[in-house]
């Protein structure tokens, strides 16, 4: 179910930290074949941005990360957008309820548009979600797709990684492949495109509602030694690839690693 508590804006430190005292190193311009580019413009002010870190992020009185501290956002936490500068890495200028201030552009830190987020117990995690998608709790997965649009993320778990079946889907090749660390689980991403010359969309396995696409990416993570899961992605076009990135940037876990106290939030 989605928790509907309110999400603080402002706040002094997150306990979550996913195992990591700074966020991880995450290019998202990489030579991927899916990655899109996530570089800022400035034809993004006037739009806004919402926290993925769970770390929570640094709102900073000038646009360097030796600036003071004016506050800290929580994760979920939608700032609008009144300036960029793409010195230093690129930042963003913000406005908060009652804070504004500058927030480093990191693609993997903040997403543009408002995000919904979605929290189980049962199946063991909690993430953001543009608040366009819908969910689905199935049997076997929980089905996330938007409202328009036939790409899904569908999340599944087992007891181990082999029991989550074959990793690569049967008539896709692997396309790209990295090591990717998600809540502070390493884990490995990787990418299929459908072989054949003229790609058709299937069922998924295991009785999913999701269907396969021409494209296809999923991470596999060991929690511990009987809790494993799979984040799988399957995508129309190279520019949604962004989704999926969202996605694994925001997810949490109730396992140690993902709740290690924050020695400080992202920069």
């Amino acid at each position: 179910m989605i928790r509907s508590a309110a999400l603080l804006l402002l706040v002094p430190a997150l306990a979550c930290a996913c195992g990591m005292t700074s966020p991880p190193t995450v290019s998202h311009t990489s030579s991927s074949p899916g990655s899109a580019s996530a570089s800022a413009t400035p034809q993004l002010v006037g739009t806004q941005r919402t926290v993925l870190t769970p770390l929570g992020l640094n709102i900073h009185a000038q646009a360097s990360v030796t600036a003071a501290v004016v506050a800290t956002a929580a994760q979920g936490s939608t700032l609008a957008v009144l300036d960029y500068r793409p010195d230093n890495g690129g930042w963003f200028k913000v406005q908060g309820e009652s804070t504004t201030g500058w927030i480093v552009a990191d693609p993997s830190l903040t997403a543009g548009g408002q995000f919904t987020p979605y929290s189980s117990d049962a199946r063991m995690f909690s993430v953001l979600v543009p608040n366009t998608w819908t969910f689905a709790e199935e049997s076997v997965d929980v089905v996330f797709r938007p409202q328009q649009g036939q790409q899904t993320i569908v999340v599944r778990t087992a007891a181990t990684r082999s029991a989550l079946g074959p990793e690569t889907p049967t008539g896709y090749i692997t396309t790209y492949s990295n090591v990717q660390v998600v809540c502070g689980y390493t884990g490995q991403l990787n990418e299929y495109a459908r072989g054949g010359a003229v790609p058709q969309t299937t069922p998924s396995p295991n009785g999913s509602s999701a269907t396969r696409l021409a494209d296809y990416a999923d991470i596999r993570l060991k929690l511990d030694a009987t809790h494993a899961m799979e984040i799988g992605f399957n995508y129309e076009s190279k520019n949604q690839f962004v989704d999926f990135q969202n996605f694994y940037d925001s997810i949490t876990f109730p396992f140690p690693q993902c709740e290690a106290p924050a020695a400080a939030p992202s920069p």
